[in-house]
């Protein structure tokens, strides 16, 4: 239904639009929920990923979307495994 509305290309950038807007939510999310701790025996720190993320996504959207995609791939994992 929506695709008859829009077409392909309005569906493309719905899905672009709500990829752009979840998946730093989703780091942020996650990033506020672990412990300070488990961040600073994987060598990182807890504020400043989430205000990179924050800062970044608010700003420039795609280079914040950027920084969260590296927060969840490389930070997430060592933070993970610090709270094992």
């Amino acid at each position: 239904m929506i695709s008859v509305v829009f077409g392909l290309d309005g569906l493309v950038i719905l899905l672009v639009a709500l990829v752009v807007v979840v998946i730093p939510i989703w780091a942020i999310a996650d990033a506020a929920t672990r412990p300070t701790g488990a961040f600073t025996a994987a060598g990182s720190s807890k504020g400043l990923w989430i205000t990179l993320i924050l800062v970044f996504w608010f700003f420039t959207g795609i280079i914040g979307l950027i920084v969260a995609f590296v927060y969840l791939a490389s930070i997430r994992p060592r933070v993970k495994a610090m709270m094992a």
